[in-house]
């Protein structure tokens, strides 16, 4: 063994504790010292320290991702050394499954309905966690806030509420209360033992309790929580995944017809009557020809779809900060802002936290600059939470309230809220309707647009499909007419 390869085990060996003892340091330099472990093999043409590069990288990972055994400790590259342990494992069993095809001949149809069927699989696990994360969201937050309308001891509360749920939820509750007995506030005993808790529910409860209204809060958590488990169990005309289902079988389909049949037909045509295949048959043969064929384009498509996937994933893992956005909270809050649709239901979800906010902080008591600012920690659109800034600074700069929302862009009906309710005194009770009118407003839009979106969509599946059965059944109709002439000319 070469004293190269003796350093290069040293430095396997030293990550492996590494990734156990600082696992922070390690995760972070750990794919340095595999490119340097890389670099030395390629430069020295040795292959011992060649395969030590990636076993280098995977070691210090399962490394990492052992030392995070423990919920109390788990931080971000925890959970990232696991994301990457399953997407290796994943790859390999892939590439694995791909290599029996290609020995088995199998073509190209059965590894496409294998994708097809990881795919389907891997959404379904998707829409069971989402699920799954509802209900959760939804029993801890109904049990913390009954609770504390009984005015009981809310760590002993959670104990025995934690002894009648199974699985996670129990988990949750006792994490909890676990920081709870350590003195930490709610919110942030909630944001310790339920990482995974929605930033919305976590900002509505982080404002409520700086303004002593944690039992309101949690109120308007539950109503909020109430409203979306029943827009998403509300009957819908179309199931989502109607049109993906049909379009995927649709283009299995077609890929096995032009692929087995259409040459045949081509041949016949050319043979009976001189001509070649009708346009729209040859519409949809270049069509799947690009699909299919160009590699190029099969490649972005696949690249593309995979950062949609990932970044799909990685929004549902990680929880926003509404005080410091990250960069993709910026660009989904863009396109969701500027879109003209998407654009109104955005608005006015963020109007209605804000408006329930101001209402509970008037109602304490407190001073509207401070109501203003206790609005900065909802998670609400980026743009509209730099109108919420904008309107602070002017209201602590000694300007009219209401005329600073209207400047600041904040709607007319928040500032006659400011304006007619505080010439009587009835501004809670003005927020309190807006409140009310804005969340029967945004159920009926949604509503509304959803019955006049599905048949539109509905409609250009038809058309979409009628194209395909159209240009599958042309070239039979142009052999049968040829022979036709030929028996009666």
């Amino acid at each position: 063994m070469s004293e190269l390869a003796v350093i290069g085990i040293l430095v396997l060996a030293g990550y492996v504790i590494l990734g156990y003892k600082r696992p922070g340091i390690a995760f972070t330099t750990a794919p340095v010292a595999a490119f340097i472990l890389l670099y030395v093999a390629i430069v020295t043409e040795a292959p011992e320290i060649l395969v030590l590069a990636p076993t280098l990288f995977v070691a210090t990972l399962i490394a990492v991702a052992a030392s995070g055994l423990n919920p109390e400790s788990r931080q971000w590259f925890h959970w990232w050394a696991w994301r990457l342990l399953l997407a290796i494992v994943v790859m390999l069993l892939a590439g694995a499954v791909f290599a029996g095809f290609d020995i088995l001949a199998a073509g190209y149809v059965l590894p496409l309905l294998f994708i097809l069927g990881i795919v389907a699989f891997v959404a379904s696990l998707v829409h069971y966690g989402v699920v799954s994360r509802r209900v959760t969201v939804m029993s801890v937050f109904t049990t913390i806030g009954a609770s504390m309308r009984q005015n009981l001891p809310l760590p002993m509360a959670l104990d025995c509420a934690a002894s009648g749920h199974e699985g996670g939820t129990a988990f949750i509750l006792r994490g909890i209360k676990m920081w709870l007995v350590k003195g930490y506030s709610l919110t942030e005993a909630i944001r310790r033992g339920y990482p995974q808790c929605p930033s919305r529910a976590l900002a509505m409860l982080s404002a409520g309790e700086r303004i002593d209204q944690l039992p309101m809060a949690l109120r308007a958590i539950e109503t909020d929580l109430k409203t979306s488990a029943t827009e998403q169990n509300r009957l819908q005309p179309v199931h989502p995944f109607y049109p993906v289902v049909v379009l995927t079988f649709a283009f299995v389909i077609v890929l096995a017809i032009v692929t087995f049949v259409m040459p045949q037909f081509k041949m016949v045509l050319a043979e009976m009557a001189g001509g070649r295949l009708p346009a729209a048959t040859r519409i949809l043969v270049e069509i799947m020809n690009l699909i299919v064929h160009d590699a190029d384009w099969m490649t972005c498509l696949g690249l593309l779809a995979l950062i949609v996937v990932g970044v799909g994933l990685y929004r549902l893992s990680r929880r926003r900060r509404p005080e410091k956005p990250y960069l993709h909270t910026w660009v989904t809050d863009s396109l969701k802002w500027f879109l003209p649709v998407v654009h109104w239901f955005e608005r006015n979800r963020s109007t209605v936290q804000v408006v329930e906010l101001l209402r509970m902080s008037l109602n304490a008591g407190g001073p509207v600059n401070e109501a203003i600012r206790g609005t900065l920690q909802l998670d609400v659109n980026v743009f509209f939470r730099t109108r919420l800034v904008c309107w602070l600074r002017r209201v602590e700069r000694g300007e009219n309230i209401a005329e600073s929302a209207r400047r600041c862009g904040l709607g007319a009906a928040l500032a006659w809220a400011f304006e007619g309710g505080a010439q009587t005194g009835n501004t809670p009770a003005v927020l309190e309707m807006l409140e009310a009118h804005y969340r029967s407003n945004y159920s009926y839009r949604v509503n509304l647009t959803r019955f006049i979106l599905w048949p539109l969509g509905i409609i250009a599946l038809g058309a979409t499909v009628g194209f395909i059965v159209y240009a599958i059944f042309s070239p039979a109709v142009a052999i049968l007419r040829s022979l036709a002439s030929t028996i009666y000319p």
